[in-house]
């Protein structure tokens, strides 16, 4: 567990002939975690609002108090120790890493590292599924509570209105509790540039950071939106030694070695380096924007299938805990940063899955335009058109890492699989 902390906090209930304990890591000169340390402990893994008691959560484990938990906006994992069981809760987009298992000895675990549970026994962990209450009592884990996400029913609204609403919404997610020392992992492209746009209309001044190998032409323009918004940026240029040297680290980190997952880590670990190396707590990223509105390449395919289109961002979205925030979260937090993503307001979340497909994906003079209601969003804000017409590009590509990782597994005569499993 040492990527999360190296400081830690412990309790441990006697219960009969059992023993139940709860523990949490924190990196030195970090705000402490919030913790309640007592024979009826919780320990919280991120942040719930403010309004929200401890107490509440661990106290008499009431099933409505803690069925209301699951669904506050919060980005949290907790584990509680309440009538000599433990409870473990997730917020309802998984956004911080939680897993459990059994021991060969019978132990049930979690732990917000996968390999923290092999380390102790424990095969085939599984996450805690986002949105749900699991309790352990007599040596086995069982769901109290799922409170996963509902997919709301659709609504019938106008451009004008959705581009509105969402602004609105996008300024919210940085108006409460949000630091005014703080960095943004920052592409020029729409996403990272409608989060500095909102953290302008809040008076923050986030520090922009932008990756990408040695003459990239997204470097270049990373600098330009950069002046044109009046934020200061950071470029890291990374060479093809420094990209092969992260992969133990990056691979190990995250968990992962899957060639996506590695792809798109790769940028935002050399991100998180330039944030700490800055003196910064808090990273700004444009995370679960492409599921919600049908950003990815995949779904210029769908664009003629309304139904399936549809079908699919609810499936992206969902799966966005695993693809997106358990790894950004295991990279961010090794870096003693605490990672922020404005799209994962909750209340903007809400909306966006009830605007219809028709403005996130549609076709205008015969090309498949994703992301439609957000380039209105961005063109109402007045950036600049090289920001609203600009095509996706995914990270791993518009960086030059993926070229570099293809090339290398090439040159030992592995796929990029192979190569990357040499690093597990």
């Amino acid at each position: 567990m040492q990527s999360r902390g190296s400081i830690v906090k412990t309790t441990i209930v006697r219960r009969r002939d059992e023993f139940v304990a709860i523990g949490i890591c924190s990196h030195p000169n970090e705000r402490p975690p919030t913790t309640r340390l007592e024979e009826t402990s919780a320990v919280v893994d991120g942040q719930i609002p403010d309004s929200l008691e401890l107490e509440e959560i661990g106290g008499q484990a009431d099933q409505q108090a803690l069925s209301e938990t699951v669904n506050i906006a919060g980005r949290f994992s907790c584990l509680t120790i309440a009538a000599g069981r433990i409870l473990a809760i997730r917020d309802v987009l998984g956004q911080k890493p939680l897993y459990y298992g059994k021991g060969p000895d019978g132990t049930v675990a979690f732990a917000s590292l996968r390999t923290a549970l092999t380390n102790i026994g424990v095969q085939d962990s599984m996450p805690v599924p986002p949105g749900h209450l699991i309790s352990t009592s007599n040596g086995e884990p069982s769901i109290l509570l799922d409170k996963s996400l509902n997919r709301p029913k659709e609504i019938k609204v106008s451009e004008r209105e959705a581009s509105r609403k969402l602004t609105t919404l996008l300024v919210d997610s940085l108006s409460e509790d949000v630091p005014k020392d703080l960095t943004l992992a920052f592409s020029g492209g729409l996403d990272s540039a409608l989060v500095a746009r909102a953290a302008i209309e809040n008076d923050l001044d986030p520090g922009l950071i932008t990756v990408g190998m040695r003459g990239q032409a997204e470097l270049k323009h990373a600098r330009e939106i950069s002046k044109r918004i009046g934020l200061d940026i950071t470029v890291r240029e990374l060479s093809q030694h420094e990209v092969l040297e992260s992969l133990p680290d990056v691979i190990s980190t995250g968990e992962s070695s899957d060639p996506i997952l590695v792809g798109v880590s790769v940028p935002l670990y050399f991100a998180c380096e330039s944030a700490q190396e800055m003196g910064t707590d808090y990273l700004l990223a444009g995370q679960l924007s492409d599921e919600l509105f049908a950003g990815y390449g995949r779904f210029d395919e769908l664009a003629k299938n309304p139904r399936s289109a549809r079908e699919e961002v609810w499936r992206s979205v969902l799966a966005a805990s695993a693809n997106d925030f358990e790894p950004g979260d295991k990279l961010a937090v090794s870096h003693h940063l605490d990672l922020r993503c404005p799209f994962a307001y909750l209340p903007l979340v809400d909306y966006a899955l009830r605007l219809p497909i028709s403005l996130k994906l549609r076709i205008v003079g015969g090309k498949v335009v994703r992301k439609y209601i957000l380039r209105r969003v961005a063109a109402d804000l007045n950036l600049p058109s090289s920001v609203v017409e600009r095509p996706k590009k995914a990270v791993q590509y518009s960086t030059g890492v993926q070229k570099i990782l293809l090339k290398e597994a090439k040159r030992r005569g592995l796929t990029l699989t192979g190569f990357l499993k040499t690093f597990r």
